[in-house]
């Protein structure tokens, strides 16, 4: 949905101009019922409540105009945000992946000629005893990798808090 500027701004100035000119209209009316003698001042005090009326119903107009252009600058602003936070992630991302690509592979190198040893040999002195920090170190995930993940995570955590801070803020009013 794409609106002009002037169609957005157009509408209230309408509005405020046909009260203005009802308003107009009513205080002349009023101004030709005084001359006739003392029934008049009745019809000035009605002329005015009316100009009061849509004095009143002008300044609601515009008021309501700028809460609309007010909400539709909220609604901007927080649609950059989120193309801001998606552009950035795809780029932690991308930087992820070519780590991982960059990052050398380790190769299995197998030996024709070595033979195995016997289950004798391998007693449980010379076994060697792997912890918990070892296996889950394990993993095919760089030292490099791990940190971006941190770092990943750690900044998607912020964008969160910040994110619900500025929805709080902006359903209080």
């Amino acid at each position: 949905m794409h609106t002009s500027r002037t169609a957005i701004d157009a509408r209230p100035l309408r509005v405020a101009l046909l009260l203005l000119l009802a308003a107009a209209l009513t205080a002349a009316l009023a101004g030709c019922g005084s001359s006739g003698g003392g029934g008049g001042g009745g019809a000035q005090g009605s002329a005015a409540a009316a100009h009061e009326e849509v004095a009143e119903a002008s300044s609601e107009a515009a008021e309501a105009a700028q809460r609309a252009k007010r909400r539709a600058r909220e609604a901007a602003i927080v649609k950059h945000e989120e193309a801001e936070l998606a552009a950035k992630r795809k780029q932690l991302e991308a930087k992820l992946a070519k780590q991982a690509a960059e990052a050398p592979v380790r190769k299995k190198h197998t030996h024709a000629n070595k033979q195995h040893s016997s289950k004798s040999e391998r007693s449980a002195k010379h076994k060697k005893k792997t912890t918990k920090k070892e296996k889950a170190s394990s993993s095919k995930e760089t030292p490099a990798e791990k940190a971006a993940r941190e770092r990943f995570a750690k900044e998607e955590a912020q964008e969160v808090a910040a994110f619900k801070r500025r929805e709080k803020h902006e359903a209080a009013p």
